[in-house]
């Protein structure tokens, strides 16, 4: 059974070496059979719908549906955290935001743009905290440059006016640390280079805008509320408070690659797990887990954990869709989708490396977009 684990090392910002594979085995008691349930987000027909799934007398079990968050058209801009989902997605010209709380199964929608015409706009990106939804867009002006907004709207307090700051990049990706929106932007008409914009949402201001340089691809926030900026040969973390930058470079071919994942967890220790694609692998959509301390990466190749006859014909695994991890039972989940069913998949539960212990698995009527363990 090969385990495929790429690591990169950084000494002192001036060398790199590549690390030999580490085969170490890791002594860990693995806890089994603890209830836990998982909120899972599935596409079907081109829509999003919430399901609960859990353990219920021995058996990987459907158990309910969440009927307040439903009906979400499957091309809506997605934004997460650890603990809650929103989403944002227009119907007959109507834009909505919708949010739900994985932790106590609350849910809320907000309308958007009531003062405009949302089939008139482009949204980029999303993101939102406790407080607000930010929204980036850009606008087509007749005879004029395109216009770049970010439209911030309270969620607490509909009485409360939308806020727009204008920009003057096209924004590419939000995310919101320490009372801060950090907007990534794109000078596509000079430079190609990008920037990010920080904007002080206190007093709803652009505080400074810092150069990136070329190939800025995501912004992620990791548990500490640190900024994180990819790239496809390095990251960047930003201190939301500071704005001090420190470097992570990978080393040849041990690129983590989760700039393109469409979907990814944070387990408590900081572990980011992420959907990575290895044209050379027989599914090119696999799970992956990068640790950012370690700058390492652990890629779970399904040829690894199961076999053919599974792969192929029990499961029939056409590519990984989502990805979590269940701390109480040392279980990793898998979504995938199914061979040639576009709205068919299922989870998958494994141990997590160097064990690769096949728990069980769940045929769901739908593909797995989203995973919270509750």
């Amino acid at each position: 059974m090969k385990t495929y684990k790429y690591v990169a090392c950084f000494v002192l910002a001036f060398s790199f070496f590549a690390c030999e594979k580490s085969s170490d085995q890791v002594d860990e008691e693995i806890a089994t059979n603890v209830q836990v349930d998982y909120t899972v987000f599935l596409q079907n027909n081109n829509q999003l719908n919430g399901i609960v799934v859990g353990s219920a007398n021995d058996e990987f079990a459907v158990k309910s549906t969440v009927n307040s968050f439903s009906n979400i058209p499957s091309n809506a801009i997605k934004y997460r955290t650890t603990t809650d989902i929103g989403y944002y997605s227009t119907t007959n010209c109507q834009a909505t935001f919708q949010k739900f709380n994985a932790e106590d199964s609350s849910s809320e929608s907000i309308s958007l743009f009531s003062d405009i015409d949302a089939c008139s706009i482009n949204v980029l990106a999303m993101a939102y905290s406790n407080e607000l939804a930010a929204v980036a867009y850009e606008r087509e002006l007749l005879g004029k440059d395109k216009q770049f907004v970010v439209r911030i709207n309270s969620t607490n307090d509909a009485t409360v006016s939308a806020v727009e700051i204008s920009l003057d990049k096209k924004p590419v990706d939000i995310v919101v640390s320490s009372n801060r929106l950090f907007v990534l932007t794109l000078n596509e008409f000079v430079s190609d280079e990008f920037h990010l914009s920080v904007i002080d949402l206190d007093d709803n201001e652009v505080l400074m805008e810092l150069d990136l340089g070329l190939d800025a691809q995501r912004l992620f926030t990791n548990n500490n509320g640190m900024v994180i900026i990819s790239y496809p040969e390095l990251h960047t973390t930003l201190d939301p408070f500071t704005l001090e930058k420190s470097y992570t470079t990978y080393g040849e071919n041990t690129e983590p690659g989760f700039v393109t994942t469409k979907d990814f967890f944070l387990d408590s220790a900081g572990k980011f797990y992420f959907q990575k694609n290895i044209p050379s692998a027989e599914i090119e959509e696999v799970p992956a887990i990068y640790d950012f301390e370690k700058n390492s990466t652990v890629v779970y190749l399904f040829e690894n954990f199961l076999t053919e006859t599974e792969l192929n014909m029990k499961y029939s695994i056409a590519q990984t869709t989502s990805i979590a991890y269940d701390e109480k039972n040392n279980y990793v989940l898998i979504g995938y989708q199914k061979k040639g069913q576009v709205d068919k998949g299922g989870i998958l539960r494994i141990t997590p490396a160097p064990d690769f212990k096949l728990i069980d698995n769940i045929d769901l009527e739908g593909v797995p977009k989203t995973i919270f363990v509750k």
